[in-house]
């Protein structure tokens, strides 16, 4: 159509207005006294504008007068920035939060061509809209940034295809300010970089899994403790981890992760690639995303295995010492050097001896507490020789000088080129005993 009666098309509202059942072509052209394809011209146009609607009802179609409500309303309802413009690039609309961002008059940017408002958001606006044009056939959307106010800000833009009342095309530009998700985001990757950092040098196994128990991350330091690399676990689930005997306790703490729940330092045992068991000790807590939603766990693995048995060997060697503190005869370990130190006695030695702390007694050369010095130097040679003396008569003295008869029965330790390292020993006093024996002198053993 080469000429658009605008006075025609405002008639034609008109008519629909009194009529909101609905009018027929033929109706309205013979209201208007028009021929029937230039109605149905003007219906076209108006149709495809968005202010009539049209229905089938059996052969006939039936126009109405729209009730939507008007794009200059719905602009204003919009949390984004919309900018409405024609065919050549001039803006026609604009709504409240445009002029707000850009601190201008909203009459300073319609009615205008975008080259011709001298702002860097505006410019920066249209260059990535026609760039993104230019290089994709199917998206309509696109993002950009650029400093406002001296603020850098960034924006996506969605781009809806636009026809206005007298037909022209245009392009309507939905803009998101999305500065503060990409500021969101951005910190998200920094604190996601330094939790892989943290995660890949930990010295402690840290496994990430489902709620569920499928594997699905593994630091190094798992790869070292389980004997598996990533490539293998992965996809795997934590049951293959765990001894077939706890496999219910494993499915009770995945349901207590389900409900929120952590699992503070249980001690567990596990199992390696290689089939070994290991005593371990283990947290798992769980992840939430978005909602405060479940989306899987953290587990914490260190292996105990070393500090369970070196608490079973202490809890051993208390019970030992325990028991030995209570026997009436001396017990100590004393190193095998002519001179000789005590390593250890109990309290029954010290009493022998006359010493009141071990810290005393191991101030003294075991060699001077011999009568004869050549006592303790046939005792080692026999000790090197064959390992052990039973009921060996020595004569001793006191740490006061009082002369003591003892029966000593030792144990020699060797080192592995057969050195003799430490002696183990039991010590009784018999002085009172041996004053009732013949003088036998010297050194003796008790035959029985």
């Amino acid at each position: 159509m080469g000429y658009l009666d605008q006075e025609k098309i405002t008639r034609i509202k008109q008519i629909l207005k009194w009529h909101p059942r609905g009018m027929t072509i033929t109706d309205l052209s013979s209201q208007m006294k028009l021929n029937r394809n230039l109605v149905a011209k003007y219906l076209e146009i108006l149709l495809i504008s968005g202010q009539i609607e049209m229905q089938e009802i059996g052969p006939a179609k039936v126009y109405f007068l729209t009730q939507r409500v008007p794009i200059s309303t719905i602009l204003e309802f919009s949390s984004d920035l919309v900018i409405v413009v024609d065919a050549d690039g001039k803006i026609l609309q604009v709504n409240e939060h445009v002029p707000a961002l850009l601190d201008m008059k909203r009459e300073a940017l319609t009615g205008l061509r975008v080259q011709e408002i001298a702002n860097p958001f505006i410019h920066n606006l249209w260059d990535s809209v026609q760039k993104h044009n230019a290089h994709s056939k199917s998206g309509d959307t696109t993002a950009f940034s650029g400093t406002v106010q001296g603020e850098l800000r960034h924006f996506r833009i969605k781009q809806v295809p636009t026809v206005f009342e007298n037909g022209s095309d245009g392009c309507t530009y939905i803009i998101e300010d999305i500065t503060t998700q990409k500021k969101y985001q951005e910190m998200l990757e920094i604190s996601e970089a330094k939790y892989r950092g943290l995660v890949q040098s930990s010295g402690e196994a840290i496994i990430g899994m489902t709620t569920d128990g499928g594997l699905v991350s593994w630091n190094p330091a798992a790869e070292q403790l389980f004997g598996y690399t990533e490539e293998e676990i992965l996809k795997k689930t934590v049951h293959i981890l765990v001894p077939p005997d706890l496999q219910g306790i494993l499915e009770v703490f995945l349901a207590r992760l389900r409900q929120g729940q952590c699992i503070h330092r249980y001690d567990m045992n596990m199992v390696r690639k290689d089939g070994s068991t290991m005593n371990t000790l283990m947290t798992i807590c769980p992840i939430r995303g978005e909602n405060n939603h479940i989306v899987g766990a953290s587990s914490i693995v260190r292996d105990i295995t070393t500090e369970t048995r070196e608490q079973h060997l202490r809890e051993y060697e208390d019970r030992y010492r325990t028991l030995v503190e209570d026997l009436n005869v001396g017990i100590y370990r004393s190193t095998a050097e002519p001179g000789g130190r005590f390593v250890w006695g109990n309290t029954a030695l010290l009493d022998i001896l006359g010493y009141k702390s071990m810290q005393d007694l191991g101030e003294v050369h075991v060699m001077d507490i011999f009568s004869n010095p050549d006592g303790r130097l046939e005792l080692i040679d026999e000790l090197q020789r064959s390992g052990f003396v039973k009921n060996r008569i020595l004569h001793l003295k006191r740490r006061d000088n009082t002369p003591i008869t003892v029966s000593v029965t030792a144990l020699a330790e060797f080192d592995q080129h057969k050195n003799l390292i430490f002696i183990n020993g039991i010590v009784q006093d018999i002085t009172t005993f041996q004053e009732t024996l013949p003088q036998l002198g010297g050194q003796q053993e008790i035959q029985k």
